[in-house]
This record gives C-alpha cells, sequence and structure tokens, in this order.
C-alpha cells in the first residue's frame, strides 16, 4: 500500500464507505419496495439510492488514491448525513441510519473538516418524509 492508503482514517472510510453502499442499495430494493408506503416514497428512495451510488464512488477514489478524494468525502459526508436523518424518520431503518451515520463520520474525517449533523428543511421541498432533509436532484 502506498500514499493515502496507508492512512488508517482512509482504510477506515473506505470500509465505510462500502457497508453504506452495499446497506443502503440493498435495504432500498429489498425492503422499501416491498414495504411500500414512505419507505418507497420517490424522494426517500432517490436519496438512498444516490447516496448508495456516491458512497461506492468515494471509496474507488480513495482506493485509486485520487488526489480529489476529500472533496468526494466532503460531499459523501454531507449526503450520508442527509440519508440518515432521513432513515431515522422511518420504522425499521435503523441499519440504514448507522451505516449512514459511520460513513458521514468518517468521511468527515477524510476529509478533514465538520459539517452540522443535520440540514435546514426551509431552503428545499422535503423528501417527502416527516422530519426527513431537503429533497436533492431533478425532483427538487
Amino acid at each position: 500500500m502506498t500514499g493515502i492508503l496507508q492512512d488508517r482514517t482512509v482504510q477506515r472510510c473506505i470500509q465505510d464507505c462500502l457497508h453504506c453502499y452495499r446497506t443502503c442499495w440493498s435495504m432500498a430494493f429489498s425492503d422499501n419496495l416491498q414495504r411500500g408506503g414512505e419507505h418507497a416514497e420517490p424522494g426517500h428512495l432517490s436519496l438512498m439510492l444516490n447516496c448508495a451510488q456516491l458512497c461506492e464512488t468515494t471509496a474507488r477514489f480513495m482506493l485509486s488514491a485520487s488526489t480529489l478524494h476529500t472533496e468526494l468525502c466532503a460531499l459523501c459526508a454531507k449526503v450520508c448525513g442527509a440519508c440518515a436523518q432521513s432513515c431515522a424518520q422511518l420504522e425499521g431503518m435503523e441499519a440504514c441510519e448507522a451505516a449512514c451515520r459511520a460513513c458521514a463520520q468518517s468521511c468527515r474525517e477524510v476529509a478533514r473538516f465538520e459539517l452540522p449533523g443535520t440540514y435546514a428543511i426551509d431552503h428545499l421541498p422535503t423528501t417527502g418524509v416527516q422530519g426527513g432533509p431537503p429533497r436533492q436532484g431533478i425532483m427538487g
């Protein structure tokens, strides 16, 4: 291992990102679609899938020792924090919430700065989940 891959903080972040990717992706498709209702609300489901994809991409950036890994980690921390906040509002989403919170914390450590733990909901429409984070992407 060379470069950033020798850093234990980066190694832990890679593992947390991959765990969050697997958890969000599998829960979105297996649990949430079957449960329906707020679990399958488009804004929440989109956030989970985007979180999963970003976590995988962030891990790949670190694994390739990209010089842009800190910028991606900062964004990943924000998205994971929003996903954790959305999942916290729904029953049975504890595993996803925990994976997102752990990944957000690891990514903040790699990015070397703190992001707020919650996001103001007065800037954008909500995801449709009561108490959830702002809507993202083309749906917002």
